[in-house]
């Protein structure tokens, strides 16, 4: 693929993002319903797991990082495997691979929303951003942000209703929790309450 045409394409993913973002559901065309572009959208985010993996093993403490490496690869790879199964399920295989692509992509909104918001918050209002309430509260409307964009990209996307958009994310918050309570309750007990704040930026290497 030409730099230009590469360019291109990055172009329309950017839009494409935020005009899903800003509730224009035109936004879903800018992505391709290929495995390629998918894999392309995913591949970030595996780099940033992979990424997180090497400095495990070259740390202490490998049991708790690996657990927690291993948690944020099933956190980016449940929404594919839900949402697959209910495009199957209801019959919207075609648009499937299209809509998973624009959502993998769009994971991205909120995490950016959240850094340039604490980012600027610190040069404007330093005494406000200091407080750790203040990132907790702007975190917590970054994830309630990415939920109702997610929402509405699976709407879009597969055409479907907002009961059933509103289904199928729904599976993949509660499969989630479900993940981190079984993780918590076995041995070596990952993760504690700060490690939950964490995941919402494992897209950003935290760890």
């Amino acid at each position: 693929m030409s730099q230009p045409t590469r360019q291109g394409n990055a172009h329309k993913i950017i839009q494409g993002m935020f005009l899903l973002a800003s509730g224009r559901r035109e936004g879903i065309n800018n992505f391709a319903g290929t495995t390629d572009a998918f894999g392309a959208a995913l591949a970030p985010q595996l780099a940033f797991v992979l990424i997180n993996l090497f400095a495990v093993l070259a740390s202490p403490g490998k049991i708790t990082g690996l657990i927690q490496v291993l948690m944020f690869l099933c956190k980016i790879l449940l929404p594919v495997v839900v949402s697959e199964f209910y495009a199957r399920r209801w019959q919207r295989s075609n648009l499937w691979l299209r809509y998973i692509t624009a959502a993998t992509w769009s994971n991205w909104i909120a995490v950016f929303g959240v850094v340039i918001v604490i980012v600027a918050g610190h040069f404007l209002f330093p005494e406000f951003a200091d407080n750790p309430y203040f990132t907790a509260a702007v975190m917590m409307m970054g994830i309630i942000g990415d939920v109702v964009l997610q929402w509405y990209i699976a709407r879009v996307g597969l055409v479907i209703s907002g009961f059933k958009a509103a289904l199928l994310y729904g599976s993949v918050l509660v499969i989630t929790g479900l993940m981190y309570v079984v993780a918590y309750i076995l041995p070596p007990h990952y993760p504690s309450p700060d490690d939950l704040m964490k995941v919402f930026f494992h897209r950003a290497g935290a760890a």
